[in-house]
């Protein structure tokens, strides 16, 4: 009898792997903040102070040349009066001389000689004009000034796939073959 034999092979693989792997990096945001601060520049120009004196000065006496040269011509015109006055006066006396029986020569010589004493005048002091005028202060202000600077975060990712290696160890066979055996052995 002939006999059919089959010797099979199984197929032999060898499987390596790899597991994904993500590796994730990151930067953080970054906020920038820069302020300039408000200034205000205040300048305040220079008052202007006037004092006239002419006043207070005429016075006591010290005089500005116009004035004492108006004052001046008033007192001589006085002066001429008050002289006149006085020679009209003279003349008079020495007419009315026979009649009243005084000797008017002597007399007014002596009225003439005789020193009146000092007249001691209280005046008022005028006080000087004095006129201030203000300015305004200046502003300038100067506004403040914020700057932000936004700088975004970083997601850096490293991606390394799985990966599957598959190699064949032992490929498959099949062996096939008759033998003859010529015994009967069964029964």
């Amino acid at each position: 009898m002939l006999t059919l034999n089959i010797s099979t092979q199984p197929a032999k693989t060898s499987i390596t792997t790899t597991r994904a792997d993500m590796g994730l990096t990151t930067t953080r945001p970054q906020l920038r903040i820069d302020t300039e601060p408000a200034t205000v520049e205040i300048s305040q120009p220079k008052g202007e102070l006037e004092i006239d004196w002419e006043a207070f000065r005429a016075s006591y006496g010290k005089k500005t040349n116009i004035r004492l040269a108006r004052d001046n011509a008033d007192l001589g015109r006085q002066t001429a009066f008050d002289t006149i006055a006085r020679i009209a006066q003279e003349g008079d006396r020495l007419m009315n001389a026979e009649v009243s029986g005084e000797d008017p020569i002597p007399a007014m010589a002596a009225e003439a000689n005789t020193q009146l004493p000092p007249e001691v005048t209280w005046a008022r002091l005028e006080p000087p004009v004095i006129r201030y005028t203000a300015h305004q202060p200046i502003f300038k202000p100067t506004p403040g000034r914020l700057t932000i600077d936004v700088i975004p975060g970083k997601v850096n990712m490293d991606f390394r796939p799985a990966t599957v290696d598959i190699r064949m160890v032992q490929y498959p066979s099949i062996k096939m073959w008759v033998t003859d055996n010529s015994v009967d052995i069964s029964a």
